[in-house]
């Protein structure tokens, strides 16, 4: 019994999952507990670098000798897909509109 349980709660988490990343692009972040507003708006600090622009996926270097290029390359690919997403309307749901409803 516990094992069929267990299986359809997988199963289901499959599914939403599944269901999430067919809507668009999505990465997991190992920064601020899987935060991107706030790894978009803050970067990581202690990587020596600093966001310009989250938009675009521009940054700055702070400090050549402690750079890390791997937590800034996930902020240059990961934060204007999210900006994008976002000023597009594509994580909206769209409904059609009813022609009973048009006014005269």
């Amino acid at each position: 019994m516990s094992i069929r349980i267990l299986s359809v709660i997988l199963v289901g988490l499959t599914t939403c999952q599944t269901a999430l990343a067919d809507k668009g692009y999505y990465e997991y972040l190992q920064y601020y507990n899987n935060d991107p507003f706030t790894f978009c708006t803050v970067g990581v600090p202690e990587d020596c670098w600093a966001p310009i622009d989250a938009a675009t996926g521009t940054f700055t270097v702070t400090n050549q000798y402690c750079f890390n290029p791997v937590s800034a390359a996930t902020f240059a690919r990961v934060c204007p897909r999210a900006f994008n997403n976002v000023s597009s309307g594509t994580d909206s749901v769209s409904t059609p509109n009813d022609p009973a409803d048009a006014s005269p």
